[in-house]
């Protein structure tokens, strides 16, 4: 079973280790992040939807697990992500599919709306 948890963990660790060794570039970048994602005309729920159908669509595992647990926080529900993968696989075909089924239903399972 894919581990959701530890793959996040594994992420951070290394955004931290990075922050240290290049902080000018990671900071910056972070800067531009955080300003797309913040409320705008989109909510934050709305963008992290957005952004679980972009990674279901690309298969990025870092991204499928970050941003479910960002959806999760922000209140999106089970249904709405699963809709949200589920329009992913209308555009990604099966490598989509396969994504949905073995990393965001994991994801999913293991964050239980308790991140």
């Amino acid at each position: 079973m894919f581990d959701a948890k530890g793959r996040l963990d594994n992420f951070q660790k290394g955004v931290g280790a990075l922050l240290e060794e290049i902080p000018d570039s990671i900071n910056t970048l972070f800067g531009f992040i955080n300003t797309a994602q913040k409320d705008g005309v989109l909510t934050i729920r709305e963008k992290e939807l957005i952004a679980i159908g972009v990674g279901i669509y690309t298969r990025c595992e870092d991204c499928i697990v970050v941003h479910t647990q960002k959806a999760l926080q922000a209140g999106c529900t089970r249904a709405e992500i699963l809709e949200a993968a589920a329009m992913a696989i209308v555009f990604g075909g099966g490598p989509s599919l396969g994504a949905t089924a073995s990393l965001l239903l994991a994801a999913l399972d293991q964050f239980d709306n308790k991140t």
